[in-house]
């Protein structure tokens, strides 16, 4: 696998200048009257000194999306007191990792998903290793994928479709047998941009 520049910094420095990039960047903020809302995380960590992201595998008992791969998070509920409050609800509740035990990074884009909904993004880290403890019904599997594949667009597909009356990109990433693509291969694509 091709390096990115940024595996060979620190993972700290790594993070104070993605902390100072993504509250100097003009994030992308969506108003779009019925889409549900709602919220994940992209959650970082230093695995054999090389940034990582997490990634879950949706189990065949959810709603939608079943069996693919995901970022940890969910829909909006009326007891979330804002939208970052449902991303760290909903990776608590899929992934056992509490709010205290991520070091938030900031703010990313908002994204439409063709079903109807209207995702904001967050970034932060963890440790590593890291203690999962995995709701069964909402998660089947999960890897930790190299961010340097995300940085240098190491993508196997690259396709496009209509979406809203515009051409869209859909990028396609195959890692240890997992594929990772439509929303979410969009999402870290699109944050690798930031290390470009």
């Amino acid at each position: 696998m091709k390096k990115s520049l940024v595996v060979d910094s620190n993972f700290s420095q790594l993070k104070l200048d993605l902390k100072q990039k993504l509250k100097q960047r003009e994030r992308r903020f969506l108003d779009n009257p019925g889409y549900k809302l709602a919220a994940v995380n992209i959650l970082l960590m230093d695995k054999a000194n090389e940034p990582h992201v997490l990634l879950t595998q949706r189990s065949e008992q959810v709603k939608t999306h079943k069996g693919q791969i995901s970022l940890p998070g969910g829909t909006f509920e009326i007891r979330d007191e804002n939208i970052l409050a449902t991303a760290y609800r909903e990776t608590f509740e899929e992934i056992g990792i509490a709010k205290d035990k991520i070091d938030f990074l900031g703010r990313f884009d908002d994204y439409l998903s063709i079903f109807g909904f209207h995702v904001s993004c967050f970034v932060g880290s963890i440790e590593y290793p890291a203690k999962y403890i995995f709701d069964k019904n909402e998660v089947a599997d999960y890897l930790e994928a190299p961010l340097a594949l995300f940085i240098d667009k190491q993508y196997d597909q690259l396709e496009y479709y209509q979406f809203q009356g515009k051409r869209v990109k859909m990028y396609t990433y195959f890692y240890n047998n997992f594929k990772i693509w439509g929303l979410t291969a969009r999402f870290l694509t699109d944050f690798g941009e930031i290390f470009r």
